[in-house]
């Protein structure tokens, strides 16, 4: 990762840029704390503070395969955006909730195709199509969840805030993903 990216100041174009995909006028971008991974409490550091896909990481934490709900999409030319949810199977729990832009001229037609199929969830189309890829973290996230982001998450005004990040994926060395991860609020560290 590259710590020099953690920082409001550095960190706030990004966020600007991904959240503008899907206006939101609740989500003030000067209420989104820029954390370094070790600020990250548990059991969201765990969770985010890797440079694996959230599909794998979340799949492996719920014990089922994940379950992709996209709930709007934006495609100009080769940029495709959509705003979703991921559930712990299907009509399970929502695990996560995020914004993910795709630079599509950056992979093989195959997997253009899935991709835009919406059905299966971006990191398992990479893994299962062997799409040579690095993730890496621009900056995680303490998010405000007065907004549609906490709707998605059934946040009944109890939990103000979650954990997330800002993250490139490089599909054969070109920044092809954009993504916003974030988990549901109120998740707890396992008791020692």
């Amino acid at each position: 990762m590259n710590n020099s990216y953690l920082s409001l100041d550095t960190a706030s174009a990004w966020l600007e840029e991904v959240l503008e995909q899907f206006p939101d006028g609740q989500v003030q971008v000067g209420d989104i704390s820029v954390l370094e991974g070790g600020d990250v409490p548990a059991p969201y550091k765990d969770l985010l503070v890797h440079t694996h896909h959230m599909t794998v990481t979340l799949e492996k934490e719920h014990d089922r395969a994940l379950h992709l709900e996209v709930l709007n999409v934006k495609r100009e030319g080769d940029s495709y955006a959509r705003k979703l949810i991921l559930r712990a199977g299907e009509g399970g729990p929502v695990v996560l909730a995020g914004i993910m832009r795709f630079r599509l001229e950056f992979v093989r037609s195959e997997v253009r195709e899935e991709i835009l199929g919406a059905v299966t969830p971006l990191g398992r189309i990479l893994i299962e199509n062997d799409v040579l890829r690095r993730i890496e973290t621009v900056a995680f996230l303490r998010f405000p969840l007065n907004n549609s982001f906490g709707g998605l998450f059934g946040s009944t005004g109890e939990a103000e805030f979650t954990y997330g990040r800002i993250a490139i994926i490089f599909c054969d060395g070109a920044p092809a993903v954009e993504l916003l991860e974030l988990l549901p609020p109120g998740m707890q560290a396992p008791v020692s």
